[in-house]
């Protein structure tokens, strides 16, 4: 019972570190290793593993705001034909491999790959949506979300809630319908040169990914215990 006890208090205690960033988890982890053994390994062990936690957030984390402010350059530059638009659209692709590879370390050479279709297949309809806007064409972007929806949203959503059953599908899904909404909005606002709208949603969709990955990874963290 005694060793029941003990462990039931690492595991909340692994808990509070993962939900308050570290502060009063660490201090408890701290003390009860202390009053355990008289040294502060277990402690030292669990901070390694909170790491590991904390860095998948941040990775993924990190690659959901750039992702949004790459977008935000990629239309720009595209729609006002500056001369970094090659540039900025290959850093898009990029960042989206880089995700991609995020999730294959995770789940698989197989998971990669499909993220990537996926992936890939959202940013090249988001460039005939910046295309349909800048012309003012209201069928071309309609056809554009359409096949962002039934090729991007829905399937990843489902692929990603079969993957890992601590996240439901229905709420990705609404994540990333979410997302897709704003980017939308943000192309048409700069299509149309307001530019202050769309540095707001670009920020607005910067902090809308950041919750959106944190679920992500705070998912991944809950599946997989054994490797944070």
């Amino acid at each position: 019972m005694e060793s029941h006890s003990k462990m039931a208090a690492i595991v909340i205690t692994a808990v509070l570190s993962l939900v308050v960033g570290g502060g009063i988890g660490w201090w408890i982890a701290d003390m009860n290793c202390q009053n355990e053994h008289g040294h502060d390994h277990a402690a030292s062990m669990m901070s390694n593993d909170s790491n590991k936690a904390a860095s998948l957030r941040s990775t993924l984390v990190g690659f959901g705001v750039e992702h949004m402010d790459l977008t935000y350059s990629a239309v720009a530059s595209t729609l006002n034909g500056t001369k970094s638009a090659d540039a900025d659209a290959a850093d898009l692709y990029k960042n989206g491999t880089d995700l991609g590879a995020a999730v294959g370390s995770v789940y698989g050479k197989d998971a990669e790959k499909t993220f990537n279709s996926v992936w890939k297949l959202h940013l090249d309809e988001f460039v005939n949506y910046a295309v349909a806007a800048s012309k003012d064409d209201a069928t071309a972007k309609k056809k554009a979300l359409s096949n962002i929806d039934s090729m991007y949203t829905k399937p990843l959503a489902a692929y990603l809630a079969k993957a890992n059953p601590n996240l439901p599908e229905d709420a990705l899904y609404s994540g990333l319908k979410s997302h897709v909404d704003m980017t939308a909005v943000m192309i048409d606002n700069e299509a149309k040169g307001d530019y202050a709208a769309a540095t707001k949603l670009r920020d607005e969709g910067a902090t809308h990914l950041t919750s959106l990955f944190s679920t992500l990874a705070d998912g991944i963290v809950k599946q997989f215990p054994d490797k944070f």
